[in-house]
């Protein structure tokens, strides 16, 4: 049996399903662990958000925030109130929406077309369609760290 879990550190399950950094892929024979292999998620989003959490790019102080413009590392300026001009690129969310439009898991399918199951700890509507779509089984688990979030899962199972 092959269990696949997306994380960003190795230690924990990535929040953000389709944007982690890679894929944990775990091989259970009479229901323990014998191997664990870690692959590069294939799938890519061309836009300027953090692949571990979507959050945006940025440097303390300085970056283009949503929010409270006045709080430390979000808005403009630098994080006290004061606004200081510099130059940087804005992320329009027009863009997101044409994302919403084309937007497509093929790569996710792919690659884990030999799971038996991706234990996912959320997941958007169109990753969950293309999954159904694509027969790869997948349920929501709770809890954060890998290790325990399989076991849970073998006990659940054995």
């Amino acid at each position: 049996m092959k269990i696949a879990i997306a994380t960003n550190d190795r230690e924990h399950i990535a929040k953000r399903t389709g944007r982690a950094s890679e894929y944990a892929i775990y091989t259970i024979e009479n229901g323990k662990v014998t191997d664990v292999q870690y692959e590069e998620n294939q799938h890519h989003h061309d836009d300027d958000h953090d692949r571990s959490e979507g959050n945006h790019r940025q440097v303390e102080g300085f970056g283009h925030g949503h929010g409270d413009h006045n709080r430390q590392g979000e808005g403009h300026g630098n994080g006290r109130g004061n606004h200081q001009h510099h130059t940087h690129t804005h992320h329009h969310h027009h863009e997101e929406e044409k994302e919403e439009e084309e937007h497509s898991h093929d790569e996710v399918v792919e690659q884990l077309k030999d799971i038996d199951m991706f234990l996912i700890r959320a997941v958007g509507k169109y990753l969950r369609q293309d999954l159904i779509n694509g027969n790869i089984p997948f349920e929501l688990v709770k809890g954060e760290k890998i290790d325990d979030i399989v076991q849970d899962y073998l006990k659940k199972i054995s």
